[in-house]
């Protein structure tokens, strides 16, 4: 595999990464501002501000944690594909360099054995 194909593969995987976090994102934040709804009209009939705000300081905690987590798992997926297709790449040019032995040493034995 050439060095500028294996860079505009990375740049490929890195781009397509970018674009899978950011869905995964709006997702998120999509799902939680549809799950929030209700709590928000809720808390607007509270009169507590102090549990109002300590349930929001939870809820971005985990929606932090949430978006750490999935941010983990794309990267692990992502790592786990460019280590397998590293390894097919050498696996491929270790058999060119048997396959390339293997001829240089046929040919030098039957010129060896014509003589």
């Amino acid at each position: 595999m050439s060095e500028e194909s294996r860079d505009d593969t990375m740049k490929a995987n890195t781009a397509a990464t970018k674009i899978q976090a950011n869905f995964r994102g709006y997702r998120v934040r999509k799902q939680l501002k549809e799950t929030q709804q209700p709590y928000q009209k809720r808390q607007q009939s509270d009169d507590e501000s102090t549990s109002s705000s300590t349930s929001t300081l939870k809820r971005q905690n985990t929606r932090e944690a949430l978006e750490e987590k999935s941010a983990t798992k794309i990267q692990a997926g992502i790592r786990g594909f460019l280590v397998r297709k590293r390894q097919q790449a050498e696996q491929a040019a270790a058999t060119r360099i048997q396959a390339g032995f293997r001829g240089f040493r046929t040919r030098k034995l039957l010129k060896q054995n014509g003589q």
